[in-house]
């Protein structure tokens, strides 16, 4: 069985994502062959992708689990100073330095085992120069030598994290055009998709966000992304729905069981708080939130033709 794991973006709220695949691979046996992530999704599915086997996922989704619990705080991710350091922003283009972000992927992400046959690996980085979104895939030879490069930009969020450099353009975080890349597993025709994010949603999928207080300018730059980044994930998810309702219309299509794993409320913190408590109260979240998925609705069999009336009736 060929199965896709979509993995949003959410910044510190990826330990909700690896608290979620520890029950999937241990808990559930469930394999997996192609990985498709944006921002800490990207950075989370790229691990994985190292298995070239069943139990070497499982492995590797323990050791996953172990990483997020041995972040402890923010500067194992990124250095910096504070808002009224401008001079950072103006002359190095970023407000933070991810050097602990960096040395993670270097260290962890070992390159040529992402270049094997068993699993596909896909990140999502957008350019600065043209603002396209790139889909970067481990099945293409010629991204493999800066294929970790990718990586770690597609976690870059513009203002905090500097754009990063590859092949001539300067690339930023996925999740600007892409924040839960399904499309881009949707492509591969896969037998079921699982989708986890790291946000809530509502009935209709809609992204639920935490209440937030007007605060500082930094505030309500973070804020203001996660807006923006959530309704373009539930809008992606929607969208998905509404094709698998109607996927009959489409010739040499089928429908693709798609099950969603999202937190039952808000995550605390905010993309750029690396809390051990709260990376272990999301890894905790992720975890128990993966018992209990959400599928999306879809039509499974095509409708009859109504040969009376001439008309075809989609069963929806």
């Amino acid at each position: 069985m060929k199965r896709a794991l979509v993995l949003s973006g959410g910044g510190s709220k990826g330990a909700f994502e690896a608290g979620a695949i520890a029950y999937l691979l241990t808990e559930q046996k469930l394999d997996f062959h192609l990985f498709t992530g944006t921002s800490v999704g990207a950075l989370n599915a790229a691990y994985l992708g190292q298995a070239r086997s069943h139990k070497e996922l499982q492995e590797l989704g323990e050791e996953l689990k172990a990483i997020w619990l041995g972040i402890n705080g923010n500067r194992a991710i990124y250095r910096g100073g504070s808002l009224g350091n401008l001079w950072r922003v103006l002359f190095h283009g970023a407000l933070y330095n991810p050097v602990g972000l960096r040395r993670l992927i270097q260290q962890k992400i070992d390159r040529e085992r992402l270049f094997h046959r068993r699993t596909m690996v896909k990140v999502t980085v957008v350019s600065f120069e043209t603002g396209k979104l790139l889909c970067v895939d481990n099945r293409r030879p010629e991204f493999q030598q800066d294929f970790l490069t990718y990586v770690l930009a597609s976690a870059s969020m513009p203002f905090f994290f500097p754009a990063v450099p590859v092949a001539g353009e300067h690339w930023y975080d996925g999740g600007l055009r892409d924040l839960t890349p399904l499309a881009t597993a949707i492509k591969e025709n896969p037998d079921e998709i699982v989708v986890i994010t790291t946000f809530p949603l509502g009935p209709d999928l809609n992204a639920i966000l935490p209440p937030a207080r007007p605060g500082s300018a930094l505030k309500a730059v973070l804020r203001t992304v996660e807006i923006l980044l959530n309704e373009i994930s539930a809008n992606d998810l929607q969208l998905a729905q509404a094709i698998n309702k109607a996927w009959w219309r489409y010739p040499g299509k089928r429908p693709i069981p798609i099950r969603i794993i999202a937190p039952t409320k808000p995550l605390p913190g905010n993309a750029l708080d690396f809390d051990p408590k709260k990376i272990r109260a999301n890894l905790q979240a992720g975890y128990e939130a993966a018992q209990n998925p959400r599928s999306l609705a879809m039509t499974r069999f095509p409708a009859p033709t109504d040969h009376t009336a001439g008309v075809f009736k989609p069963q929806i």
